[in-house]
C-alpha cells in the first residue's frame, strides 16, 4: 500500500510540474502582451498598446488571414476524405485494408521537418514552382490522420445493429447513412476537422518548405520577426491564437461530448 501511494504521489507531481513547464510560459506570453514595456519588463503595467499597434501591422494580419484560410480547408478537407475512407474501409480487401491504414498512420511517424523536405524535392524533381495546391495538399497529408483518429474511436463504438436494422427496413445505402450513420458519426467529424484546423494553422515545417514566393503564414511571419528583432506584437497575436486554440478545443470536446451523451442518452 505505501510503495502504491508513493508511485501515485509521484505520479501526480510529474504530472503537475510536467503541466507547469508546459503552460506557465504560455500564461506569462499572455500577460506581457498586455505589458506596456517594450521589453516586457516589470514592474506590469497594462495596456493595449500592442494590440493597437497589431491592427496596423498588414504583415501580421495577412499571414493570419492566410493561415486561417489554409487551415478551414484543411480542416474540411481531412473531414470529408477521413469519412469517405473509413465508410470504406470494411468493404476493401484485407491488403488493400492494411495498406490504406499504413498510409494513414506514415505521417504521425515521419517528422514533419523530413516531409517537407522530401514534398519539395518531389516539386523539383518534377520541374514544378511552388504552388497554393501543393501547399493545401501537404497540409492536408499531415493533417488527416489527426482527423482520421477521432472518427475511427468513433465507428468502433458505433452500434452495426442500427445499420443492420435500417437497411432490413428496405432503406437504401444511401438512405441509411443520411438517416442513421451520419447523426452518430457527425460529432466526431466536426471535432476531427477541428483537429485538422489547429493542426494545420500552427504548422511551421511543411509552410516554411512548399510555400509559393510572395505569400507567408502567421508560424513563418512570427519566426521572420523573431529574426530580426522580437517586438511584442508577437506576444498579442500569440495571445489571440491560443484565445482560438482554447475556442476550438472547447468546441470540439463539446460536440463530441454532447453527440456521446445524444447516442446513449436514448438506451437508458
Amino acid at each position: 500500500m505505501k510503495k502504491g501511494r508513493l508511485s501515485s504521489v509521484l505520479c501526480g507531481v510529474y504530472v503537475v510540474c510536467s503541466m507547469l513547464y508546459l503552460y506557465v510560459p504560455l500564461l506569462v506570453l499572455i500577460v506581457m502582451g498586455f505589458n506596456h514595456s517594450k521589453y516586457n519588463s516589470l514592474p506590469f503595467e497594462f495596456s493595449l498598446r500592442w494590440y493597437e499597434a497589431l491592427a496596423e501591422n498588414r504583415a501580421l494580419i495577412q499571414s493570419c488571414v492566410n493561415s486561417l484560410y489554409l487551415a478551414a480547408v484543411t480542416g474540411v478537407a481531412c473531414a470529408v476524405l477521413a469519412t469517405m475512407m473509413l465508410l470504406g474501409n470494411p468493404y476493401l480487401p484485407r491488403r488493400l485494408k492494411n495498406l490504406a491504414e499504413f498510409l494513414m498512420n506514415m505521417p504521425l511517424s515521419i517528422p514533419w521537418l523530413v516531409l517537407g523536405l522530401s514534398l519539395l524535392l518531389m516539386l523539383r524533381s518534377v520541374d514544378m514552382s511552388k504552388n497554393l495546391p501543393f501547399l493545401l495538399l501537404g497540409h492536408i497529408v499531415v493533417s488527416f490522420p489527426y482527423s482520421a483518429l477521432v472518427l475511427r474511436s468513433r465507428m468502433q463504438s458505433m452500434d452495426p445493429a442500427l445499420e443492420e436494422a435500417s437497411a432490413s427496413l428496405g432503406a437504401t445505402a444511401m438512405t441509411t447513412f443520411r438517416r442513421v450513420t451520419l447523426p452518430v458519426i457527425a460529432p466526431a467529424v466536426v471535432a476531427g476537422g477541428f483537429l485538422s484546423f489547429m493542426i494545420s494553422f500552427g504548422n511551421f515545417a511543411i509552410s516554411y518548405f512548399l510555400i509559393p514566393v510572395g505569400m507567408t503564414t502567421l508560424p513563418i511571419e512570427v519566426n521572420t520577426s523573431i529574426k530580426f528583432g522580437f517586438t511584442p506584437e508577437i506576444n498579442a497575436i500569440s495571445t489571440i491564437v491560443v484565445g482560438i486554440t482554447v475556442l476550438c478545443l472547447a468546441l470540439a470536446g463539446t460536440i463530441l461530448g454532447s453527440g456521446i451523451k445524444s447516442l446513449f442518452g436514448g438506451r437508458k
